[in-house]
């Protein structure tokens, strides 16, 4: 690009825009400014705050883009932490809770109002993973900041692994639902053929890898011509 010329200003600078203008109302509503008062707020004022600083914050990252890829790491991490402090407050947070939506316990749902624990449940468990997220992802602009000091890999191993932990109730189910349709198959081929389930396509690549290797027997004869 020569110098003294512009970026053309794209899409992605128009969502920024777009994002910035969606969020000001919200935090300007904490103080009683603009269309939204501070008694439209369902929690206390910093709530509000957060709340648009969300969007605030995306809609910078999306107008930094490349050209400062630390500040706009560092604005998507102020996402990160934004969306963890609303779902901390609101699964762990003082007083009651009322959620409108659905919650799917076993075999049934609860629909429509929600409050007490039915409200909680959801959120803390998306605060656990935005919590395990955020510290992740900071330690990760810590380590870009420090020029990725090897003291730091220990902890960035520690967070992903947290938000592995996190995530174990919704992986955990998961996998036993493929466990089970595998073994579910597995039996009803049993049955069917009498014979034992194999999976042929691992077999072969096993096999084919196993010839191509240096035990296999190309190189064993391979070895036996050069002596």
């Amino acid at each position: 690009m020569a110098q003294g010329t512009r970026a053309p200003f794209s899409f992605r600078h128009w969502l920024g825009l777009v994002s910035v203008a969606c969020g000001l109302p919200f935090m300007l509503a904490a103080f009683d400014i603009g269309p939204l008062q501070r008694a439209d707020i369902q929690g206390p004022p910093w709530l509000a705050v957060v709340a648009g600083g969300i969007f605030v914050a995306a809609g910078a990252a999306l107008l930094v883009g490349k050209r400062q890829p630390t500040l706009r790491d560092a604005l998507g991490l102020a996402v990160i932490v934004g969306l963890a402090a609303i779902g901390n407050w609101i699964a762990f947070g003082a007083g009651e809770r009322f959620c409108q939506g659905s919650l799917p316990v076993s075999f049934f749902s609860v629909d429509g109002a929600l409050s007490g624990w039915q409200c909680r449940l959801p959120f803390g468990f998306g605060a656990l993973v935005t919590d395990a997220m955020a510290l992740y992802f900071a330690i990760l602009l810590l380590q870009r900041l420090c020029g990725g000091p090897p003291a730091l890999a220990r902890t960035k191993r520690a967070g992903e692994w947290l938000i592995v932990l996190s995530l174990a109730p919704l992986l955990i189910p998961l996998l036993l639902v493929l466990v089970g349709i595998s073994a579910f198959g597995a039996c009803r081929e049993r049955l069917r053929s009498g014979a034992r389930p194999r999976n042929e396509s691992f077999i072969r690549r096993q096999r084919e890898k196993w010839l191509r290797s240096d035990s296999g027997p190309a190189a064993a004869d391979e070895r036996r011509e050069r002596r």
